[in-house]
This record gives C-alpha cells, sequence and structure tokens, in this order.
C-alpha cells in the first residue's frame, strides 16, 4: 500500500465520486480508479458498491475507511506538530459564507502580528479544497464541533422615502406584497429570507437576486426593493439613504465549524480566538 493511494480512496469515499477527486488530485479518473482498483487487488475484496454515476462504500469499505482516516489523520497531526514551532506560520484553508466584514478584520489582524500565517479562503461551496474553518450559519458538511461566532438581529432594510420607513410598528405579514431584494437561492440571507416570509404566510415577491452584497445594498438604496439583512456583521456598510427597521426577535447564529478527523492547527486556533474577540467587541 502507499500514501498516495491510502489517499485517493479515502477522498474517494468521502465525495462518492471517482471525477471529484480526480480533480482534487490533478489526475485523470482512469488513475484514481486504477489506484483503487490496485488497493482491492491487495485487500482481495472490493471495497465499493458502484451505481449510476456514484460509488458507495460497502461493508468492508467502511471498515477499510474508518481505520485508514485515523491513521492519515495521525500522519498529518504528527507533520504539523514537527513543523510548528514558535513563530506561527502556515496556512488556513476557509470557507466564509457569512460575517464577511467581521471576518476580514480578524485576518487582518492576524497577519498584521502573524505575517508568515497564509489564507486561502473561498466564499461559496462549489470547492472541492479541504478546509480547516467552515464559517457560516449552518453546514452540510461533517463537522466535530462548532463554535459561536456571532449572534445578531436580522432587520429589515429600506430606501428611508419607502412607506414603512417612517412606521413605527408593524409585522412582517405587512410586507406579502413588497418587492425583495435577495442574494442567490444557495446564500443564508435567500433562505433566511424565504423562511420568514414562510412563517408570516406569504411567498416573497424576490425581484432582485445578486450574488454581491455591495449591489444588493445599492439597489435597496435606489429604492427598488426591500431586504432582510444582518445588523451586526453588516454595520457601517449602509448608505444614509437607507433604514434598518426590526421587525420582532428575528437572529441569525453564525458558527465556526471544524471537519472532524483534523487536527486543529495552531494558526487555526489562534484566529479563532482573534475572530471571537472581533465579534465580541463589536456588538
Amino acid at each position: 500500500m502507499e500514501l498516495l493511494q491510502l489517499k485517493y480512496f479515502c477522498d474517494a469515499a468521502q465525495t462518492e465520486n471517482l471525477s471529484r477527486t480526480a480533480r482534487k488530485f490533478l489526475v485523470p479518473t482512469s488513475s484514481i480508479s486504477q489506484s483503487i482498483k490496485r488497493l482491492e487487488n491487495e485487500l482481495g475484496c472490493e471495497l465499493f458498491e458502484h451505481r449510476a454515476n456514484k460509488i458507495y462504500l460497502n461493508s468492508a469499505g467502511r471498515q477499510f475507511y474508518e481505520n485508514v482516516s485515523q491513521a492519515l489523520f495521525l500522519l498529518e497531526s504528527a507533520r504539523d506538530c514537527v513543523l510548528e514551532s514558535d513563530e506561527l506560520k502556515g496556512d488556513i484553508h476557509m470557507i466564509c459564507m457569512s460575517n464577511r466584514r467581521i471576518v476580514t478584520s480578524a485576518i487582518e489582524e492576524l497577519i498584521q502580528k502573524h505575517p508568515q500565517v497564509n489564507f486561502i479562503i473561498h466564499h461559496s461551496m462549489d470547492t472541492e479544497q479541504e478546509y480547516d474553518v467552515f464559517i457560516a450559519d449552518s453546514c452540510p458538511y461533517e463537522y466535530s464541533e462548532k463554535i459561536l461566532v456571532v449572534d445578531e438581529n436580522i432587520c429589515i432594510a429600506m430606501n428611508k422615502n419607502h412607506s414603512f420607513a417612517s412606521k413605527a410598528d408593524f409585522s412582517i405579514s405587512d410586507l406579502a406584497n413588497e418587492r425583495f431584494i435577495t442574494m442567490t437561492p444557495s446564500s443564508s440571507l435567500y433562505k433566511i429570507t424565504a423562511g420568514i416570509c414562510a412563517d408570516a404566510g406569504f411567498v416573497p415577491n424576490i425581484a432582485i437576486q445578486t450574488d454581491d452584497p455591495f449591489y444588493l445594498r445599492k439597489y435597496i438604496e435606489m429604492g427598488l426593493g426591500i431586504a432582510f439583512v444582518p445588523e451586526n456583521s453588516w454595520r457601517g456598510l449602509f448608505d444614509d439613504k437607507i433604514v434598518l427597521k426590526r421587525v420582532g426577535n428575528i437572529q441569525r447564529k453564525t458558527y465556526a465549524y471544524l471537519p472532524k478527523r483534523k487536527r486543529i492547527k495552531r494558526p487555526v486556533e489562534i484566529f479563532l480566538q482573534i475572530l471571537n474577540d472581533r465579534a465580541r467587541l463589536d456588538k
């Protein structure tokens, strides 16, 4: 058995897709398939079941995966212990889906203090890279721990000339005929908007969807619709033409999720400490 061969196997077990594993390791799909086949021949048993375009671990494969993944975890931990020194350095692979302003300020502080720490950041889940920390209000991946980063109110943002801007009290159901602006369907704000409106008994009329928060705020400023927005993480980003209104007690909790079977690196620990301090002071 070869180390790379075992890495191919574990990644294929996680993705359940040979093509995705091949793209991650920058090799042809046939190389992954042949490597796993050699591994099965060496073990004397099959490890996967093939159905349509996906593969699934069989009972032998699940048992083998549990042991191999633990062994790879120990090897990575041993490597990281040797590489770590008094001087903080290394890479932090991050997926950040929410609270980018606070996260960015924490990144800035860490790099200023420890310039040999590097960040690889994705702002969508459309990535096949492994990650050290996932920051969002929910996580589709398996995780071993989640740490609360921000607990904030969700407000309604509208142009100051909107008819509801001067009202002291109104309900979500009063907004049933309004035009809504939100992010794309995969975003937290889209799901929050759909969920809040569903609870109030209506489907929102989404007039504009955008993948850029800057333009979402611009469209509100232009009076093209209203939007549910986070109060804390977007603080200071609104033009004076925009009014924020609290309606009820709608909140969003953002967590830092840490993957299973992966030792938390020292740079990640320090980053999370800074992030929590920043979030606490930002309230």
